[in-house]
């Protein structure tokens, strides 16, 4: 390299020159199959990675799809109430009859709370006459 920045920076603009004619020489001597094997060849190679690629993400895909519907399908139906009862309270809805429905569900529901409670005081009787002392028995 030259002394000054000037000398480097011209030095390497000759450099440069020198460099770009050597390429297009180069160019010039190829023939032109060789220029358009050296594309096909890009091509292909291209194509390749590319083709790689977006199977590689296909396959992800699809993996990531079965593993839902695994899970789907994994999960456990539990049926509360027999099957035609469903049908007939969907055909209820359906024709908008659900009050009937409504009323029938609250009353069995206010009929097992009175079991319920009914339950619960004969057991806290229970509980009271048990927990007596001895001396206040007799």
């Amino acid at each position: 390299m030259g002394q000054s920045p000037a000398e480097t920076v011209r030095e390497i603009e000759e450099t440069r020159s020198r460099l770009e004619s050597n390429l297009r020489e180069l160019e010039e001597r190829l023939p032109a199959p060789a220029v358009w094997a050296k594309r096909v060849a890009g091509l292909a190679v291209g194509g390749g990675v590319g083709g790689t690629l977006f199977w590689a993400a296909i396959r992800r895909v699809r993996k990531r799809r079965k593993k839902q519907r695994e899970a789907e399908a994994a999960r456990p139906v539990v049926q509360v109430i027999p099957p035609e009862w469903a049908d007939r309270l969907s055909g209820a809805m359906r024709e908008g009859e659900w009050k009937g429905w409504l009323l029938i569900a609250g009353g069995l529901w206010f009929l097992l709370r009175l079991a319920e409670i009914r339950q619960l005081r004969k057991t806290n009787r229970l509980l009271v006459t048990s927990a007596r002392p001895a001396s206040v028995l007799t």
